[in-house]
């Protein structure tokens, strides 16, 4: 029997607004050193700190909301106060939450809030009881106060929740409000006070977290919840919601809320960052699932993923599945979109390999996939932004739809790609650090896209045409780019000899 991955998922979080992180364990069962060896699989480590970063796109309303969690089971990485850290000592608690949330009370809009929550079976038939009942055990543990917070019991209600192990259950919830916080201020004061120094100083998705700390709309919370095992999975989240349509919400960056509508999908686009790396807390260990970038896009039409530029991971059933960084979609199509991108053996990623696109559902269910390795146009992507910019999709639909229909186009390109691969990925670097440069190229690039649209009025029906038209356009350019500058020079030289 080969080796198997098991996928555990713990969705962390109330039904309330909190952003709903989810922890992912591997566990992997051997069978034999030959095996591994013959299939070339990595074994994955076991470090228990794990990052995420959640978008959840909701296009009906055209709001969006980003998150950033860090979390563990494991006291070494996050640590709080024992009194918080007992809360397993009383089997009722299903979770504990500290959040500076807008509304988490409502009708107390200037205050954060402790919410705690209790099973509901066995306190009581009245609310009165309920209330009674909750308070005694949630008064134990907040009462003298909580990470340096005064809480005053502000409510108790009974809700139905969906817990930790997807189980539909009706909680207490007893809500106590604290005196209201800065995202910035909460963050750095908990962050040091929980957090091991070396996810700090590690980096990856904690430096982002700090960075979306700093927005004044931000929102933090941090979250208890008691497993069976006798563990405690605890998060620090900090999350933002933008939208360009409510004035209530801070806007999302520039042009964002536009290609969604579109159909664009770039997740990078929200933090502002050309590329993500992991924390440096993993060193060179093989942890495909302990760093997670999960894109939810809900709408009110039926959606298809159609476009991810790199690699699409069609299923988690082995190792062999998370060696490579992909995309892996639980829902490819339907009013929820669900995907989750896994780095694989990659430290890093850019905004273009995480970039993929959705649009109306259709029969045809098969997703395009645009990497960089099956010839993804890289000086232009870096020019004009993205995988996804109308420019780059033209130059692929040339390629794919035209140049590669035929035998001397298909060998051209194979000719091509060997050349331009061995400097494109320097210029496209060079591109990203440089602004004025990238404008340079951009602007250079413009008279070669307007003689490849050429191609898309003429019908190519034979390996003569390919060659007649590829000779004509390569001709052409030929002009635009030497013959031509090489006149305007000679004329401009001639000019001033006869001054």
């Amino acid at each position: 029997m080969l080796k198997f991955l098991i996928l555990l998922v713990f969705l962390v979080g109330s039904s309330l607004v909190l952003t709903e992180a989810f922890s992912l364990e591997v566990e992997i069962q051997k069978e034999s050193d030959r095996i591994k060896e013959s299939l070339g699989w990595l074994d994955p480590g076991k470090v228990s700190y794990q990052e995420q970063i959640q978008l959840v796109i909701d296009r009906s309303d055209s709001k969006n909301r980003i998150s950033i969690g860090m979390m563990s089971k494991n006291p070494n990485d996050i640590r709080f106060p024992d009194y918080l850290e007992d809360i397993t000592s009383e089997p009722k608690i299903v979770s504990l939450v500290i959040t500076n949330q807008f509304g988490c009370a409502p009708n107390q809009y200037d205050q954060a809030c402790v919410i705690i929550d209790l099973e509901r079976e066995g306190l009581g038939d009245s609310l009165e009881e309920i209330t009674k009942n909750s308070l005694e055990i949630t008064d134990n543990i907040v009462g003298a106060g909580v990470l340096l917070y005064a809480p005053d019991h502000y409510s108790t209600l009974v809700k139905p929740k969906t817990n930790h192990n997807a189980e539909k259950i009706l909680v207490s919830r007893v809500t106590y409000t604290i005196n209201e916080q800065s995202t910035k201020s909460m963050f750095y004061a908990i962050s040091s006070m929980t957090l091991s120094s070396d996810i700090i100083t590690s980096g990856g998705f904690y430096d982002h977290a700090k960075e979306l700390s700093m927005n004044n709309f931000s929102a933090f919370s941090i979250s208890l919840i008691p497993l069976k095992d006798g563990s405690i999975l605890r998060t620090l989240q900090v999350s933002l919601i933008c939208s360009d349509k409510l004035p209530e919400y801070v806007r999302c960056p520039e042009n964002v809320t536009e290609e969604i509508e579109r159909g664009n999908i770039s997740p990078l686009d929200f933090l502002q960052v050309e590329n993500i790396s992991k924390s440096n807390l993993f060193g060179d260990e093989f942890v495909p699932l302990n760093s997670i970038i999960q894109v939810l896009v809900f709408s009110d039409q039926d959606l298809q993923v159609k476009n991810v530029n790199s690699n699409l991971i069609e299923r988690l059933y082995n190792v062999g599945d998370v060696q490579d960084s992909g995309w892996f979609f639980e829902s490819l199509d339907g009013v929820l979109i669900d995907g989750r991108y896994l780095f694989g053996e990659e430290h890093s990623v850019n905004k273009n390999n995480l970039a993929f696109s959705v649009g109306p559902y259709s029969d045809d269910d098969t997703v395009k996939v645009n990497s960089e390795d099956s010839g993804g146009c890289l000086i232009a992507t870096a020019a004009f932004g993205s995988e996804l910019a109308p420019q780059v999709q033209l130059l692929r639909e040339i390629r794919d739809n035209t140049v590669l229909q035929t035998e001397s186009g298909t060998s051209f390109m194979m000719g091509f790609n060997q050349f331009y691969y061995s400097f494109s990925p320097v210029i496209a670097d060079y591109e990203r650090e440089n602004p004025t440069f990238k404008e340079a190229v951009k602007l250079t690039l413009t008279p070669l896209l307007t003689s490849l649209t050429l191609l898309q009025y003429v019908d190519i029906d034979s390996e003569s045409e390919m060659l007649g038209y590829g000779i004509g356009i390569i001709l052409l350019n030929i002009g635009m780019y030497f013959v031509a500058p090489a006149v305007l020079i000679t004329k401009i030289r001639s000019f001033y000899k006869l001054q």
